[in-house]
């Protein structure tokens, strides 16, 4: 897998009334510590093309190994010094990085090393968190949920309830335009309840072997023909944005489902924008 797709998504919201071009965001899931070319030019090539005024990090840029007490993550610690250096970059929790913070023991103390590199550089690491800013005179809300590994057990699909995202994070500003960065799509139903007005996630690896007309065949808690497996969803009014992600671990196999980068432009509903 030496090649990836460029994907475009444009979402419209009545939140934003003073932007006056698209507000675009680069969507990167599930690298897994691969490079695309040497430092990852390709990628970073492909994203300074597009102009984006933002990066959304999906989670799973690293590999953790808890068997083997392994952390794989040259590539991706690159990658994100190179997009630090150039743009905001807002980064959500994954499972491999879920794993490194709540099993320090087996990766000697790594997770607080990434995190302190992630900080030098200036990347906004949402862990639980959020951030508020500005965008068109309006308030723009990055929300990151780190969902417990428990949830990423095999074979079984826990309940979860919306209280799971107010008590990690708060209730969401219905006044705001609520971003929330959320690695596994498979709740996307109650984070569209609890307030988020886009959800961006991974997880998937796009159902990993893709039949053409059906979607996505398996997930990697081995559960068939997953509901929320690449592209865009809407629901309760809310919208949902899947990343095939851009590498492969433990199933290293892509079938119909080249690796992905997205982009995601953000308009006022109220302008005719063409790209």
């Amino acid at each position: 897998m030496s090649k990836f797709k460029t994907t475009f998504y444009t979402i419209e919201t009545g939140k934003i009334p003073g932007l006056k071009r698209p507000w675009r965001l680069a969507l990167l899931a599930d690298l897994h510590n691969k490079s695309y070319g040497p430092d990852n030019r390709l990628l970073l090539e492909e994203i300074r093309k597009n102009h984006p005024d933002g990066i959304l990090i999906a989670g799973d840029l690293i590999i953790s190994d808890r068997k083997k007490q392994e952390v794989h993550k040259d590539a991706a610690y690159q990658l994100l010094i190179a997009l630090a250096a150039e743009y905001p970059v807002y980064l959500g929790n994954g499972n491999h990085e879920h794993r490194m913070r709540e099993f320090p023991d087996s990766f000697a103390g790594e997770y607080d090393s990434y995190i302190r590199m992630l900080r030098s550089c200036g990347i906004h690491t949402l862990v639980n968190g959020h951030l508020t800013q500005q965008i068109g005179g309006a308030l723009v809300t990055i929300y990151g949920f780190e969902l417990d590994f428990s949830y990423y057990k095999r074979f079984t699909r826990k309940p979860f309830a919306v209280t799971c995202l107010t008590d990690a994070l708060g209730t969401p500003d219905p006044g705001h335009y609520n971003i929330l960065i959320a690695h596994n799509p498979v709740y996307f139903p109650q984070y569209a309840k609890w307030g988020a007005d886009l959800t961006v996630s991974g997880h998937l690896h796009g159902g990993i072997i893709r039949i053409p007309g059906i979607g996505g065949l398996i997930t990697p808690q081995a559960k068939l023909f997953p509901k929320y497996d690449a592209g865009y969803f809407e629901e309760q009014g809310r919208s949902l944005i899947v990343s095939r992600g851009l590498g492969s671990h433990t199933v290293n196999l892509r079938i119909f489902n080249p690796a992905e980068l997205i982009f995601i432009d953000i308009t006022n509903r109220q302008e005719d924008i063409t790209k």
